[in-house]
């Protein structure tokens, strides 16, 4: 029996036609919580702290942090230094009543403005506002670390740590910010022993109300802080720029429409039914924002149903997250039974649009700050809506197929090779020259004939199948180049014969060209059917042969059509290598090494 991800799921499917929701529709997650009581007791602020303190105010919305450090009482630990739950635990009274002495802040766009990420800022109207807190909290994170980062490479010239908690334990950022700061930011979004909110919310876990204002009012005051010290530091950062390309990778998947209308039946979910109106608004970033997480939590709680499994947050355990939701291999071994329960389709729309390297990667990038509040269009928060929908119904009807996956890739770029190949036949070559093309050398290693698989797997693929495939997808690149630049090089040619543009020596060197054309376009056109017949041996086999032959092999392949893309050029006049290599090294070594590869 499938699992549904919400109550009554399979009612939901059904009720799409009449947009009828049952009773028994409303989700269990929004009676629920997801965190544990280890969770609750650090993130729970209860107001219980009966020290009487005056604010913690610097000049005007800054921190005075020798207060701060004096009030930790000695208690604090340097930036390189764990944080053990035990002692974060200890801590949290007179962490929650920092958080509440801290000066309350607005938005500040001149003290801002060393984030490099005013737009997102400009989202956070009201710091205090409980409404819009979770939401604050989310994306005040992502500028945080984004905003870190851009002052680490600043000072050091190299790329920051992936992760924000390895990123706040770096020398430099203390440097520049000081002990206290980093501290006090570490407390709450940067040891996995403490709050965590970096990775709680992302993740999905905390509820609207779970989530106090008085957290959002501190990361601003944070950044506040640091960029009063960083002005007077005199400091100048150098922010990273990302790709604007998520569009355009959203648009490649060729998704059709979200439908507002069938989303409809999830509207007894309070958070479903608030990113549903962000999207009307037009609010897309902050849609995305919200719908990413959430989901993930969906998917949680489906995953925690079928392995019968804790899905709460706990202390240092976030061990259920989307890449463990969607690895193909579970925690004991075995194929994951996420896998039985949604379609191969549905898999791969989750795999193109949040997991693949050269795909959209949503949620990785958003929760990291690497979007900008432009990127986010109504396609990209279309795209979102429609997974999590096609998702939480487990719709089987819907037919995907990979866009971003090296397999698709590479049976992309042979195609597009093919393309290629076939243009070079296109060339007419002058009867009177017609007989130099002849090249009587027929020993050509056989192939068998086949075409490109019309569907490709992605999923429990041999493991050294994808270096194999990148190689395939190089060779198909280059060879591509080739056969394109030895089209341009004869045809120009060519084409000054025609117009008697041509002196002697130009024409000898033709005729020369056109001695060897026909070997070369036959090595050109034997690497494109061996990269296709591998391929399809590839997509058709469950293991792999010898893979150390294959990939020394295909190296050598590489090698051939990288020389060739270079004879080839339009300003190179010298093909005679290229022809000989085609001669006695190509065909040669192609015949030897087939009977040892996969067919």
């Amino acid at each position: 029996m499938q699992h549904s991800i919400v109550c009554a799921c399979d009612n939901v499917y059904n009720c799409w036609s009449n947009k009828t929701v049952p009773k028994n529709m409303q989700p269990a997650e929004e009676c629920e919580s997801f965190l544990s009581n280890e969770i609750k007791e650090l993130l729970l602020i209860e107001q219980n702290y009966h020290e009487k303190t005056s604010s913690f105010s610097g000049n005007g919305e800054t921190v005075n942090w020798l207060m701060v450090e004096t009030f930790f009482d000695g208690k604090a630990v340097k930036h390189n230094q764990p944080l053990p739950y035990e002692y974060c635990r200890a801590l949290t009274p007179r962490l929650h009543h920092l958080l509440e002495y801290l000066p309350k802040v607005s938005f500040s766009a001149e003290q801002l403005a060393w984030t490099n990420r005013l737009d997102l800022l400009s989202l956070i109207f009201d710091p205090t506002s409980a409404e819009q807190a979770l939401t604050n909290v989310l994306l005040l994170t992502s500028i945080t670390e984004y905003a870190l980062g851009n002052l680490f490479k600043t000072e050091t010239g190299i790329s920051p740590p992936h992760l924000l908690r390895d990123l706040l334990m770096t020398e430099p950022l203390t440097g520049v910010l000081g002990e206290t700061p980093i501290f006090l930011l570490r407390l709450l979004v940067g040891t996995p022993h403490g709050i965590n909110l970096r990775n709680l919310l992302w993740h999905g876990f905390p509820r609207k109300n779970e989530i106090n204002p008085l957290y959002a009012n501190a990361l601003l005051l944070f950044l506040i802080s640091s960029g009063e010290i960083i002005e007077r530091k005199k400091c100048k950062i150098t922010h990273r720029v990302y790709p604007e390309n998520l569009g355009a990778l959203v648009q490649r998947m060729d998704l059709p429409q979200f439908d507002e209308s069938s989303f409809e039946v999830f509207l007894d979910s309070q958070h479903w039914q608030h990113i549903l109106q962000l999207y009307r608004k037009g609010h897309f970033y902050q849609c995305v924002c919200l719908a990413l997480p959430h989901l993930e939590m969906c998917l949680r709680r489906l995953y925690g149903t079928l392995y019968d499994v804790d899905y709460r947050a706990k202390i240092d355990e976030y061990y259920i997250i989307m890449d463990t939701i969607f690895s193909q291999i579970d925690p004991l071994g075995a194929r994951n039974k996420v896998f039985d329960h949604f379609s191969t389709s549905l898999m791969e729309l989750v795999y193109d649009l949040l997991t693949a390297v050269n795909g959209p990667r949503l949620r990785d990038k958003i929760s990291h700050g690497e979007v900008e509040l432009n990127q986010i269009n109504r396609s990209i928060a279309s795209a979102t809506l429609l997974s999590a929908q096609l998702l939480l119904t487990a719709d089987r009807r819907f037919s995907y197929k990979s866009k971003f996956h090296p397999n698709s890739v590479c049976r992309g770029r042979i195609k597009e090779c093919e393309k290629a190949v076939d243009l070079i036949s296109t060339i007419t070559i002058p009867t009177n020259l017609a007989g130099l093309s002849v090249d009587h050398m027929e020993d050509i290693p056989f192939l068998p004939s086949n075409e490109l698989p019309v569907e490709v797997s992605i999923f429990y693929r041999p493991p050294n199948e994808e270096e194999i495939v990148g190689i395939l997808t190089r060779i198909c690149t280059v060879l591509k180049t080739a056969s394109k630049n030895l089209y341009e090089s004869l045809t120009t040619r060519l084409g000054a014969l025609e117009n008697r543009q041509l002196r002697s020596r130009a024409r000898n060197t033709l005729e020369n060209m056109l001695r060897m054309y026909s070997t070369i376009n036959r090595g050109l056109d034997f690497v494109l059917r061996l990269t296709r017949w591998i391929f399809y041996c590839l997509m058709k086999s469950e293991a792999l042969g010898d893979d150390a032959i294959i990939l020394r092999f295909l190296k050598f392949i590489l090698k051939y059509t990288e020389n060739a893309a270079s004879n080839l050029h339009t300003k190179s006049n010298t093909w005679q290598p290229l022809y000989e290599t085609t001669k006695r090294e190509l065909f040669v070594k192609g015949r030897q090494n087939l009977a040892l590869l996969l067919c």
